[in-house]
Order: C-alpha cells, then structure tokens, then sequence
C-alpha cells in the first residue's frame, strides 16, 4: 500500500498514490485503473478539529511559540517543538502537554529540569503526584531531597520516608549521638520536627525554582517576538 503523509488529509489512490481529489467523473483510479471503492485512501479518517500554531519569531532555530494540539493535517496529535510550546506532545524552553518535555515541562507525563505533572522527573526540581529529582515534592517522592506521603531519598521527610536520614511527625533516624543532618538542610525542609506546616517550606521552595526558571523563558521569549517584525505572525506553513 502506498503511503503519501503530505496530502494530509486528501484522498489518493493507495495503490499508485494518486491524488484523487476533484476525481469525480470516474469510478476508477485514473493513474492504475483500479476501482475507487478498493483504493481510496485518507490519512485519517478522524475529523480534523485541532489546532496549529507557530510564530514568525525564532530563537536557537525554534519557533518561539508552537502549538499543536488534536488532529489536524492528518496528523491524529499534535506535536509541538518551541521555545513555548503547547501540544499533545511538547517539547520545549516551557513545554505544555499530555507528554511534555522540556526545560519547564508541565503535563501528565513531565521530563526535565524543572518538572510539573503527574508524573513529574525533573533533573533539579520535581513536583508531582508521582515526583522523582533532585528535589523532589509529590505523593510519593523520590529524590537526594524529598518530601511527600511516601518519600524516598538521602534526606527524606513525610508519613512513609526512607532513607539515610528520614523526618517523620515524631520520629527521626539518624547517626546515634550525632548532630541533627536536617539542620544542613534546614533551608529546604524547615528547623525543628516535621509538622504539616512545615511541608509549606519544600512546596515553595520547588514552585518558586520552577516559576523563576519559567519567567526567564517567557521573558527571552517576549523580547524576541518584541524584536521580531510580525513576531506573532501565524508561519506555520513556512519552510523550517
């Protein structure tokens, strides 16, 4: 079967390939001769209700704004690639998704540096239901510091932690005789014994990282498109 992505959503002969659109007045192929019933083919078949976007505007090669969401131009998901980027899949600086990838990946599936979502692995910060990094905040946690219902790293604080030093609400393991080690990360997790207050601490801390480093996209973003004429201009259909 012949296979032809760029018509889209078109129809063509998937026999010969084709194109059959305006075919009208045959019921046959008229490149193969085969009958139209048996080779007509279509991309999808699926409406193509979604939604794509990419601006004028470029840094490093990306389209500084990429959207790419549902099916369209035969295309059952959208993959998006940009400096922000929204789509069934993005990749990006601030990535936006169902699988998101990214310096700032926000989405079900959540992979990066500063990561948010349901799943959420992020290099220095995650925060999640699931959440695995370098800090980590999540119902279950597991990170070099984590914090969460079940949390799981060197230092670890929650109602289930494991770890080499764990905080719990009245318990905490450490070296016997020696000095408390939380207090060398008492910037992160708070002094003294873990209450549910002191959870406040950890949510700020990897939220303010996550925000900072997603305000500093936005902005290079923003003063690109500034500097780009008709910056916002839709090109998606412009050569890459």
């Amino acid at each position: 079967m012949v296979v032809r992505p760029e018509l889209k959503n078109e129809p063509y002969c998937g026999n010969c390939g084709y194109r059959l659109t305006g075919a009208t007045e045959s019921s046959k192929c008229p490149e193969c001769g085969r009958p139209l019933v048996e080779v007509l083919t279509r991309n999808s078949q699926m409406r193509m209700t979604g939604k794509r976007y990419r601006s004028k505007a470029r840094l490093f090669g990306l389209p500084v704004v990429d959207v790419a969401v549902g099916p369209a131009n035969g295309q059952t998901r959208g993959v998006a690639r940009g400096i922000i980027a929204v789509g069934d899949i993005a990749i990006g600086g601030i990535a936006l998704g169902g699988i998101s990838i990214g310096v700032v990946p926000v989405g079900g599936l959540a992979l990066g540096l500063c990561s948010f979502g349901g799943s959420s692995i992020g290099l220095l910060t995650a925060m999640g239901g699931l959440a695995v990094g370098g800090m980590a905040v999540g119902g279950a946690a597991f990170g070099v510091l984590a914090v969460g219902g079940g949390a799981v790293g060197i230092f670890a604080q929650g109602a289930g932690a494991q770890g080499m030093f764990t905080r719990q609400a009245r318990m905490m393991r450490r070296a016997p005789g020696g000095p408390d080690p939380f207090e060398a990360v008492s910037w992160f997790f708070g002094s003294g014994a873990a209450t549910p207050q002191g959870l406040i601490l950890p949510v700020l801390i990897v939220a303010g990282i996550t925000l900072a480093v997603a305000a500093v996209i936005g902005l290079v973003a923003w003063v690109t498109i500034l500097r780009t004429p008709d910056g916002m201009k839709d090109a998606t259909n412009a050569p890459v």
